[in-house]
Order: structure tokens, then sequence, then C-alpha cells
């Protein structure tokens, strides 16, 4: 007989053994279940996590440096303030720079069709749109000619625009404060939501900066946003926009000029913690279902001693008696793993259909893969010792055993 047909038989034996007491094979793969189960959901989570985050963080924009003056129970004055000039200054010195812009934000009460509504009025420089990736719904953003002529024209959000129109189109229809009247051409979001931590809330309204001087009377800039070519320039550029800044000021003054790329860091740091403790976790799971599947194992060579020994008597050798008895908890560990992994992949596709939101799940198949390998490189792991006990047998006194 072939060597390959002694494999072969192997594995049919394999089988067949676990086919003899189906319920022992499956609580034996119980554990295997919950480990392989807990690995896929856990690699999925982490990076389902982990993208939402950096979505987050990133929604005000990407490889973005912003600066503002400090007011937090510092004494500040006028000329502390960042201007136009500023801007212009850092648009001509930034390294790396693509974009650059700057706003302006008052509080307004807003008189639509006879009822006031509460707004935040934000002036925006020409480059805004395009750091900030605002998306526009409906109309139009603003063109070169809105800024050169100071056209009294705005962009409203989505909220407000269904808040004072309801179902009707804003477009062409006016918001008044005050003396001051607007003509809405576009209506806008956020390309991904920054839940009202940004200068952008529901209740925003865009107008051109120019405009916004007229209004308020002054020319400052309470936040000016850079973007850099790549995220490697944004330290670089921070560093340089603060040095210009303080340059530019007096030198009591304090400006607060942040990047992203500390959050994000910070943000796969914590995806990475928790994907090695729930990892860790998880591996525990299965080495404790893999010491089940070495007793289980024992517990089937003890009893199964004369069929070992009549096997050997008619020719098995020893190295195949150990490959038949490794093939079982390869089998055991295996399809623990698949029942496992397909219970994970049905509850991530269920959560992604009930959870309607800007979280995307999707099953990590990476995760899928280390979640079969890993247990089944368990269960053949445990089962070595009792395969090895198994092949040791002598085959004479195994056919005595009782």
């Amino acid at each position: 007989m072939s060597k390959t047909m002694h494999w072969r038989e192997g594995i049919k034996f394999a089988l067949w053994a676990l086919t003899v007491d189906k319920v022992k094979a499956s609580l034996t793969m119980l554990g295997v279940i919950i480990g392989s189960l807990a690995i896929v959901l856990v690699v999925t989570i982490v990076s389902t996590g982990k993208e939402y985050i950096g979505k987050q963080i990133q929604g005000i924009g990407s490889n973005i440096a912003y600066a503002s003056l400090q007011r937090n129970g510092a004494l500040t004055r006028p000329e502390d303030e960042i201007t136009p000039e500023d801007m212009s200054a850092l648009r001509q010195a930034l390294p790396g720079l693509v974009a650059i812009a700057g706003v302006n934000d008052v509080p307004a009460d807003f008189n639509v069709r006879n009822k006031i509504h509460r707004a935040r009025l934000i002036g925006v420089t020409e480059e805004f749109q395009r750091i900030r990736n605002l998306k526009i719904l409906s109309g139009r953003y603003f063109d070169d000619e809105d800024y050169t002529s100071r056209a009294k024209v705005c962009v409203v959000t989505d909220y407000v625009a269904k808040a004072a129109f309801s179902h009707d189109s804003p477009l062409g229809n006016e918001m008044k404060l005050d003396q001051f009247r607007c003509t809405i051409v576009g209506v806008f979001r956020e390309s991904i939501p920054t839940f009202g931590q940004s200068e952008i809330q529901n209740e925003t309204v865009l107008i051109p900066y120019p405009l916004m001087r007229n209004i308020t009377g002054t020319s400052i800039l309470q936040v000016i946003y850079a973007q850099a070519v790549s995220p490697e320039m944004v330290p670089q550029m921070t560093s340089e926009m603060k040095r210009i800044l303080k340059v530019r000021h007096r030198t009591d003054a304090n400006y607060n000029v942040e990047n992203l790329t500390s959050l994000l860091q910070t943000a796969d740091d914590v995806s990475f913690a928790m994907s090695m403790v729930l990892l860790a976790v998880a591996i525990l799971t299965l080495t404790v279902a893999g010491t089940g599947i070495m007793n289980i194992m024992l517990v089937n060579v003890s009893q199964r001693t004369k069929e070992i020994g009549v096997r050997k008597a008619l020719g098995a050798r020893a190295n195949e008696i150990r490959f038949q008895f490794l093939m079982e908890a390869g089998f055991i560990s295996f399809l623990g793993a698949l029942a496992g992994v397909i219970i994970a992949v049905v509850l991530t596709y269920s959560a992604a259909d009930l959870i309607q939101s800007s979280v995307t799940f999707d099953v990590s198949w990476a995760g899928v893969a280390t979640a079969l390998v890993l247990s089944t490189g368990v269960g053949v792991f445990f089962g070595y010792w009792p395969a090895g006990s198994a092949a040791k047998l002598d085959p004479i006194a195994a056919i005595r055993t009782d």
C-alpha cells in the first residue's frame, strides 16, 4: 500500500472517529468557536473603530494646521488679533502649503418669512471650501466675483434650509439681519460630520469674508487654516506658522497653533493597545479550548487503546497513528474555527444592517484568516501529545486491554 493511501486512511479514520460521538466533538469545539469568533470580531471592531475615529478627526480637513489667538484668561490687545495680512504672510512663507483660508464668525438672528432663526454668521475667505471639504447639496458656492464685488450672497447648511423653508427650495430667497440682507445661492453640509466641534454648527450661514468686514467693521480672522501637501509636512508647517505669528505680533501675545497629526497618532496607539488586549483575551480563550481538546484526545486514546493495537497489528506505523489523532484534533479545531468565523460574519453584517450611520462595518478578512490558522494551529499543537501517546502504544499490550 502506498504512503498516500496510508495518509488517506488516517484522514478517514479521523473523520469516522468524530462522527461516532458527535456530542463530545461539538462540546470540544465550543471553546474554539468562541475563540475564533472573538478574534474576527475584535479585529473587525478595532479596524472599524479606527477608521471611524480617523474620519471624525479628519472631518475638519486633511493635512491641516490651524491657528487662533489664545484668549483663555490672557490679556489681549487689538494688535494681537490675526488679520488677512497675517494670512498673506503665511501664504508666502509656509513650506509645502497647498491652500490657506481664514474665518470670522458672529452670532446672528435672521428673519426668514417673518420667522426669527438663530444662526452663526461666518465670513470665509476664498479657499475655505477646499480645505474643509464642504459638500454643496444644491446651488453653488461663492465664486471670485462674489469676493471682489462684496456681493450680498450666502450659503446655508441643509439644517437651516430645512428649518427656514421646509420642503421649498431656499435658493434665491433672502435672509434678513437688521439692515443686512443676503440672497441664498447654495446649500451645504460637511462631508464628514464634526458634530459641532468646529465653527460649522447646524445653524450656520456662510458669507464672503469681504462682506463680513463690511458688517462687523473689523478686519480680523478668528481662525486660520493651512493645508499641507502631505502629512509629513504638517509638523514643520505648524511650527513655522507659530513662529511667523509670534514675529508679526507682540511677544506677549499667545497663539494656539495645532494640527491633527498628534490626534491621529493617539487614535492609532489606542487602537493598537485595544487590539493587543482583546487579542490576548481571544488567545487565552483558544488556549483554554486547546487544553480541552488535549484532555478529550487523551480520553479518546485511553478509550480506543484496543483500536490502536489492532491497527498497529495490521501494519499501521507509529507515524500513521500519530497523523490520525493529529487530524482528529485538527478537524475539531478547524471546524470550530469555521463555525466561529461564520457566526462572526453573520453578526457583523447584521449589525451593519441594523446600524444605519456613518460607521462602515465590514468583515476583516485578515481577521478571518488569522482565526482559522491560529485556531487550527492551537488544536494541532495541543493534540500532539495525545497523538504521540497513541503512537507509542505497544500493539500487543493495547490489544489485550479490556
